[in-house]
């Protein structure tokens, strides 16, 4: 009955999770959770899809253009597909996304029941097979969603990173075992022919043990649960490095998240890659008593050193800590270092610092104190991305906020590798609309040009929850580049149905090989969210 009290204490409510005051629930450490700041993934592993979310709809002949549904929808088993993260190389191109689907399946080690849902494409995003989900070889985990993705040796090899939570179904726990809150990879091969395979779970980072939690009256002060994590891969160094947010859940710990990294060495065969070659973790940014720090992104630079972005002050702003700004910071952990050379908490970069209408110490508006139309989560939030210019020998930051007003703006920081000295900040989106721009992504082409997209509702103005999917392509920071529309046909999100919170998901992303850039998104226009591609 505990453990059922625990799941039944979680209800979902005007697209936030909120904790119900159960007296089970609330003496549990599980109550400490604060889901405001919670990904995609984790909020799907605590509350399962809702009977009185909408049913699905379709509309009639949706248009599609040169835009690629990678999912298949009639494989589908419910509405709700968001939440997106691609990698190219070449042709091959491996789309992820969150699938409501696999939420509902038993038993976990059926790849239907990986909430990590994959894509495959060897002519460039033209077409995708959907492959369903990741394999799990362990009944008491599943595959529990927040995808990222990166190619490895020119498209021979991928790799997709997730959450790896306990099964979701406690009364199928055997708890003989552990069933902890796991940061894992899976590693796709891919032949001459275009077949293929992944490898069972790798787990990237242990987090806390679930059975613990429910078995033991005086648990570890020290379990947790892992959340937002994010891959990304240098290939001069063959370094896999890996952020993510630790939530501590027991002890004297206020449970607002601890920015981490850890990082492996990726052998000659990807497929041969370990648990044992991930290394210890690194903290980047501790927990703070009254701060919550989360939204942490990271991209590795040729030789393997680590530039980890993330989040401080979301949602705590709202009251929590007495500070109304969110601050956007970076950090740089060498190779083989134990504590980030820049940006921790003893040389703190914020990026934010300088915005127009921030504070004295860089603390800007956020998007987190306004609900978005249509956006089944309610508030937003101004998570960084984070990628490096080799060719200019600079750190690129991207982020929205609401310096200028309500809905945001996307803007965009270069640094220098070492982090001084910061560029200026520059607006990415050209209009001036009022209207909402959200959840950027960056990457960086061959050439050096660097690659932004993002949701913009500038064609239905600032009162529109009609939303398209906007990129830009600049040469050099300072350099603005034409905004254009990717997607060939709008969503009005207040009319889409779907029982995966958040509808349109936590982030976008795109990836850039070569001088092309393959861009992926949440898109309504079926009737329900689905991981949409294109390029260019």
């Amino acid at each position: 009955m505990r453990k059922r009290a625990l799941l039944l204490g979680l209800t979902l409510a005007t697209g936030l999770l909120t904790v119900a005051p159960t007296p089970s629930l609330a003496a549990s450490p599980l109550g400490k959770l604060k889901p405001a700041m919670l990904s995609q993934g984790a909020r799907l592993w605590l509350a399962r899809p809702s009977s009185h979310q909408n049913a699905p709809r379709a509309q009639a002949n949706p248009s599609f253009g040169t835009n690629v549904d990678a999912n298949d929808p009639s494989r589908d088993l419910a509405g709700g597909q968001s939440e997106t993260a691609i990698a190219a190389a070449g042709q091959r191109v491996v789309a992820a996304w969150n699938d409501i689907s696999g939420a509902l399946v038993q038993p976990t080690t059926s790849r239907r029941a990986s909430v990590t849902g994959v894509g495959f494409s060897a002519n460039g995003a033209h077409s995708f097979t959907d492959l369903i989900g990741l394999p799990n070889n362990d009944p008491n985990q599943q595959w529990s969603g927040d995808p990222t993705v990166v190619a490895v040796d020119g498209g021979r090899a991928f790799i997709v990173g997730s959450l790896y939570f306990p099964n979701s179904n406690f009364d199928n726990l055997d708890c003989s075992h552990p069933a902890r809150f796991d940061v894992a990879v899976s590693v796709a091969r891919v032949t001459t022919t275009g077949a293929v395979t992944f490898t069972n779970p790798i787990v990237a980072v242990p987090g806390g043990n679930l059975c613990e939690l429910l078995q033991s009256p005086n648990p570890a002060p020290d379990i947790a649960l892992l959340d937002k994590e994010w891959l990304s891969y240098d290939p001069a160094s063959r370094t896999l490095a890996v952020s993510y947010a630790r939530i501590f859940l027991t002890g004297a710990r206020s449970g607002n998240g601890q920015v981490e990294l850890v990082r492996a060495h990726v052998p000659a065969n990807p497929a041969a890659l370990t648990s044992a070659a991930f290394g210890n973790p690194v903290v980047v940014w501790p927990e703070e008593p009254t701060v919550i720090n989360t939204g942490a992104y990271v991209a590795a630079a040729p030789g393997g050193t680590a530039y980890v972005a993330w989040e401080r002050n979301i949602v705590s702003n709202l009251g929590g800590s007495g500070d109304p700004y969110v601050y956007i910071h970076v950090a740089a952990v060498a190779p083989g270092a134990t504590s980030p050379s820049v940006g921790g908490p003893g040389r703190p970069v914020v990026v934010t610092r300088g915005q127009v209408n921030s504070s004295p110490q860089g603390g800007v508006k956020s998007l987190d104190g306004v609900v978005i139309a249509g956006y089944n989560r309610g508030i937003g939030q101004d998570f960084p991305r984070v990628a490096v210019d080799a060719r200019l020998r600079s750190v690129i930051v991207e982020w929205n906020d609401a310096s200028l007003h309500p809905l945001g703006d996307i803007f965009l920081r270069a640094f220098p590798l070492s982090l001084g000295s910061p560029g200026q900040i520059r607006k990415v989106n050209d209009d001036n609309s009022f209207a909402l721009h959200f959840l950027p992504a960056v990457s960086v082409r061959a050439d050096g040009s660097i690659v932004s997209s993002w949701y913009d509702r500038r064609r239905g103005g600032a009162n529109s929850a009609v939303t398209d999917y906007f990129g830009e392509v600049r040469q050099t920071p300072t350099s603005q580049g034409q905004d254009f529309r990717i997607t060939t046909g709008p969503t009005d999100w207040t009319k889409d149905s779907s029982i995966i919170v958040p509808n349109f998901g936590d982030y976008t992303d795109n990836a850039s090989s070569g001088t092309r850039t393959w861009f992926t998104w949440s898109d309504g226009r079926i009737g329900v969210p689905q991981p949409f591609v294109d390029a260019r």
